[in-house]
């Protein structure tokens, strides 16, 4: 009974407005798949210079069509410890009365959380900073697309203390590149500090690991699973006229600035396109690594330095996206790059670009 009634409220979710659901494609990583990239949990300099509580069970996952500005979860145990919690699954279809159509919608969500404990699993394995308890703790859910190599972009919301409306949304990314190892597990730091405090005054959408296969597929490269740097394939209106002859004439073909055959071509782009159409977030951060410095694009005035990182304008590039949403859409990009691919910087500098972040938004949000 419990079972079926658990099984209602999931429906109940996916008929009250969450997206269409993604089938969760034929290879999709799971937890019972045994080919693991993990290779001793280290985080290491990158010899390319400018390269780089418990877990929860959740099954019903989806972001409103309306605003894009929820992701709904249904606890299932709170219980459940880090050794199982991966491998543990409820299977709630077959229930008696429902529909083949139901079990098909439950199954898909049950499919789609499972591959983000497995992603869990492999990042763990992958980064010397984030065990995979530290991944699971973070209860993130499936972000609504996969990529290439058929991974779960994964997302966490931290929704503000009030129900305004009002309330800024920030979209925060790491691992657009596959190989700047530290842009990730920052992510992880700013997320439990976020938890952990009481600065519920914006709506947050963190998602860690944008490009996972970069970060997965054996040695992690910058480009994502089809050789594409995902930083110069977002549509900016200069695509079409300057992306290919820009690589092939002022990079002349280097491949990790291959902008791919045509703008946004890339899932990984594309979900984050989507995003910045449903979700609308009021300002962008991308934390990307090793050039220690901010960068920043769009309106309105720019933070000065964020931590040790000091506002040093570097332009756009074509399909950047810097240029995409901060010129184009006049969004404001921030741009973090911190000091190393490899090596996290000091916690006491993890914490003071937190809260120089959290300043400048409630100054930019002031005025």
């Amino acid at each position: 009974m419990i079972n079926k009634i658990l099984a209602l409220i999931a429906l109940s979710f996916l008929i009250s407005g969450c997206t269409q659901l993604t089938n969760i494609p034929p290879g999709a990583t799971s937890p019972d798949d045994s080919s693991s990239t993990a290779v001793g949990g280290q985080d290491t300099p990158l010899a390319d210079a400018d390269s780089p509580e418990s877990p929860r069970q959740v099954i019903a996952v989806g972001v409103t069509e309306e605003s894009g500005s929820d992701l709904s979860t249904i606890i299932l145990d709170s219980d459940i410890p880090p050794s199982t919690g991966e491998d543990s699954a409820v299977d709630l279809s077959g229930m008696p009365g429902n529909t083949a159509a139901e079990d098909l919608q439950i199954a898909q969500l049950e499919a789609q959380q499972r591959s983000v404990l497995a992603l869990c699993r492999e990042i763990g394995n992958k980064l010397g900073s984030v065990t995979v308890d530290d991944c699971l703790a973070q209860s993130l859910v499936f972000g609504g697309a996969y990529t290439v190599q058929s991974r779960p972009i994964a997302v966490r919301d931290f929704l503000p203390e009030s129900s305004d409306e009002d309330k800024p949304k920030i979209l925060i990314m790491g691992g657009i590149h596959g190989d700047e190892y530290s842009s990730i597990s920052i992510m992880f730091k700013w997320m439990e500090q976020l938890e952990n405090s009481n600065n519920r005054d914006f709506h947050w959408r963190f998602a860690p690991s944008v490009n996972p296969d970069g970060l997965l597929d054996g040695q992690a490269i910058r480009q994502n699973a089809n050789g594409v740097d995902l930083n110069r394939n977002f549509p900016s209106d200069d695509w079409l006229d300057l992306a290919q002859e820009y690589w092939a004439n002022t990079t002349s073909k280097n491949p990790r600035r291959y902008p791919g055959s045509h703008p946004a071509s890339e899932p990984e782009v594309q979900w984050v396109v989507e995003q910045i159409n449903s979700y609308k977030p009021d300002v962008i951060v991308s934390v990307h690594a090793p050039y220690h410095l901010l960068d920043y694009d769009g309106p309105p005035e720019p933070p000065e330095s964020i931590g040790e990182l000091h506002l040093h304008l570097l332009g756009v590039y074509p399909g950047s996206l810097g240029n995409y949403a901060g010129l184009n859409l006049g969004i404001p990009v921030v741009t973090m790059e911190l000091p190393s691919a490899g090596i996290m910087p000091a916690d006491e500098q993890i914490t003071k670009m937190w809260k120089d972040l959290l300043d400048w938004l409630y100054e930019h949000h002031e005025s």
